[in-house]
């Protein structure tokens, strides 16, 4: 099904357990470079609306700009965009890390491969409204590999 909880999700897409803690989108069938994956959809939420939500929603949040965030819909199927792991060396992104809301293939993915795009991409470093909501160490093991991400 492409749509999801007013967000576009190609159906070469899944969502499959990474490890037994943790889930990653993957693909279902091999994606050429440049093929739409995935454009979010969901509400839009000032910063201190975000922190007031449980921690354990607050990491499906990402900022767009001027101090705004995309929160997944209340109440809905939480849709595959949300659930896109980071990695320092994504296969996917919107190509010039512009856009916090699309994300499409930057190389062929192939079939069982986890798509992945960098957070850093999506954040707002130039904008004096963005405070990052949550932190993690980086497990990508890339050689650029930045360590510590704060979205």
């Amino acid at each position: 099904m492409p749509f999801v909880s007013d967000s576009y999700q190609s159906v070469k897409l899944e969502l499959r357990r990474v490890n037994h803690r943790e889930v990653g989108v993957f693909a279902r069938r091999a994606i050429r470079k440049g093929e739409l994956l995935i454009v979010s959809g969901g509400r839009v939420l000032p910063y201190h609306r975000v922190k007031a939500l449980p921690r354990s929603f607050q990491r499906f949040c990402f900022h767009l700009e001027h101090g705004f965030y995309l929160a997944p819909p209340r109440g809905r199927k939480i849709a595959l965009g949300y659930w896109v792991n980071h990695s320092c060396a994504p296969n996917a992104g919107d190509g010039r890390g512009w856009y916090a809301l699309s994300l499409m293939a930057l190389r062929r993915i192939r079939k069982g491969e986890e798509v992945t795009c960098d957070y850093r991409t999506v954040i707002g470093h130039g904008d004096p409204r963005y405070r990052p909501i949550v932190r993690f160490r980086c497990r990508c093991g890339s050689r650029r590999c930045a360590g510590l991400i704060r979205i």
